[in-house]
């Protein structure tokens, strides 16, 4: 046989005497009973819902607490849209020359600029040729610094520049060197720490020239007055490898790629430079790799690779006027050497 429930009225009195008298046996004397049966009202007083004296707010929105699953496709289709015209924008997107004169890029390789190896005597020297030589540009391959991150954080202990030096001389690189950017690649080396989102403040202050920042892979047009395009693809690297030709994922991506003149890579700290007809599209693509400006690197020691002394930055000299096709485009290791040709161009072509 169940208990008889106790009427609200006794509960609310137990609970109006313990309030009063602030005990437990004071109450229960005050109101002539045990304080056994005290307590067990007071233990039914808070159970029993009409004895609360506390309102809770309702925590329920007008209509629902979650946005509409409509509202969110909505918003997810307008930020798709945005992200597809932004990637389509950088596809091929256009590099107008304004003169008819011979034109110069140098391809920047991996300058790890904070390194204990960069070998900035050859590093000044180029920008400084880039700098002071009329019709060169400059296109960074990627890796501006170390940007250690996750567990290659403590690599920072074996570098004598600290990460505030770090981001002081990638910005010398960026803004202060004098060379004339015309794309700055995000190698692997910026996705590790934070120097990714850092060069896009940076290139905030770069006045009125506008780099592009890319990710990895930059695709462009060399356009020039007379109707003459070059199509250029450069990227921090290009998947495939083969120990006999250090040249072969950029020479995979020109045969299956699209009608590419010029293509360029880094990353694995070793140049090359080839040339060769590609029946199938009609073109003679000019692959190169940039060596970098990191020298002493344990790890290749470690691994019994031997280090090459040249091909820190690879210049190529583009002459739209050249009649053989094989002239439009020469690539030079020896960056003073490339500098100087560029010039008698120009001055032959005035």
């Amino acid at each position: 046989m169940s208990t008889p429930r106790l009427p609200p009225e006794l509960l609310q009195e137990a609970l109006d005497a313990l309030a009063q008298h602030g005990s437990t046996n004071k109450a229960a004397k005050a109101l002539g009973i045990s304080r056994s049966t005290l307590q067990n009202r007071l233990d039914k007083a808070n159970q029993h819902p009409s004895s609360a004296k506390v309102e809770m707010p309702s925590f329920v929105l007008e209509g629902d607490d979650e946005e509409p699953i409509e509202d969110i496709i909505e918003r997810m289709a307008r930020n798709f849209e945005r992200a597809k015209r932004n990637a389509e924008a950088k596809k091929w997107f256009p590099v107008k020359v304004q003169e008819s004169l011979p034109f110069g890029i140098m391809f920047v390789g991996d300058p790890h600029v904070d390194d204990n190896g960069c070998n900035w005597p050859v590093l000044k020297e180029h920008m400084r040729i880039c700098r002071e030589t009329e019709g060169i540009y400059a296109v960074n391959v990627g890796d501006a610094s170390n940007s250690w991150g996750g567990r290659l954080i403590r690599k920072y202990a074996e570098q004598d520049t600290s990460v505030a030096t770090a981001r002081r001389l990638v910005e010398w690189l960026l803004l202060e060197s004098g060379a004339r950017w015309l794309v700055w690649l995000m190698g692997n080396h910026e996705h590790m720490g934070d120097a990714a989102p850092l060069l896009h403040e940076m290139n905030k202050r770069h006045g009125t020239q506008r780099v592009p920042m890319i990710d990895w892979d930059a695709r462009f047009v060399l356009e020039f007055p007379e109707g003459i395009e070059f199509r250029i693809n450069v990227a921090h690297d290009f998947p495939g490898n083969s120990m006999w030709n250090p040249l072969h994922g950029p020479l995979k991506a020109a045969k299956f790629g699209d009608n590419i003149d010029v293509i360029v890579c880094g990353h694995k700290h070793n140049w090359a430079v080839a040339q060769w007809e590609n029946p199938d599209q009609g073109t003679i693509p000019l692959i190169i790799r940039t060596r970098g400006y990191k020298h002493h690197d344990d790890y290749a020691r470690k691994i019994g690779k031997y280090e090459q002394e040249e091909g820190q930055s690879i210049l190529v000299v583009f002459d739209p006027l050249a009649q053989a096709q094989t002239s439009r485009a020469v690539a030079f290791p020896d960056i003073e050497r490339g500098a100087e040709y560029l010039k008698w161009l120009r001055q032959k072509a005035k």
